[in-house]
């Protein structure tokens, strides 16, 4: 499935001013962006693995993305979402946005490092699914007693996070007023508010059990 009218391939290797451009999201107005400019930057840009990535201090949209080998660490199994231009050794997982309102002084950066890749299960509706899917494979353990769900160590989780996903972002000011109809287009599986996957039911299940196993104990 595609997104983006592109007649690239996905893996060709940019040029030094194309690298740099989609290293931090060619910046969008809100008032003019539509829907399909933010994913053709999505899924234009060049994935980059957590190590690597350069989240912009700036308002926008961000993408997470697993490595197709991994998606049956999952269970039940992450769906394969390729997204032609992305090279296909990635399938789609999540996209998110930051701030989420005009109130908000957050940006990307902010998110990424403090909830998805410094935070814990809490504070990051993509960790918690991600933990909800892979409390197997990963032998990850409910922290009972919790008034929200956590786990007894949040580690296995990172580890897995940086080495098995990869991020493109899409700079976008005001990026609420586009959050419901880009992810309405890309159809990420893990999205659970505005969620049009039918693999969502699957992760607000696996949740659930997650959140009780923490807040009975």
């Amino acid at each position: 499935m595609s997104v983006v009218d592109a007649d690239r391939p996905g893996c060709r290797s940019p040029s030094r001013t194309q690298f740099e451009l989609l290293g931090t999201g060619a910046f969008m107005s809100g008032a003019s962006t539509q829907p399909s400019d933010v994913a053709r930057e999505l899924t234009s840009a060049v994935v980059r693995p957590p190590s690597h990535a350069r989240p912009p201090a700036a308002a926008g949209f961000y993408a997470w993305w697993c490595r197709s080998d991994h998606l049956s660490d999952a269970e039940p199994p992450f769906p394969l979402e390729q997204r032609p231009p992305v090279d296909l050794a990635w399938s789609l997982l999540y996209v998110g946005i930051s701030p989420s309102s005009a109130s908000s002084s957050r940006n990307i950066a902010a998110r990424y490092a403090k909830d998805h890749v410094g935070g814990n299960i809490g504070g990051s509706t993509f960790r918690q699914s991600l933990a909800a899917m892979l409390m197997e494979s990963l032998q990850l353990r409910p922290r009972p007693g919790s008034d929200r769900s956590r786990l007894v160590s949040e580690v296995p989780l990172s580890r897995w996070i940086a080495d098995c996903c990869g991020m493109t972002f899409a700079r976008v000011d005001r990026p609420w007023e586009l959050e419901r109809d880009v992810i309405a287009l890309m159809n990420p599986p893990l999205n659970l508010s505005g969620a049009t996957h039918p693999f969502a039911a699957d992760v607000s299940e696996r949740r659930r059990a997650l959140r009780s196993a923490c807040v009975v104990g």
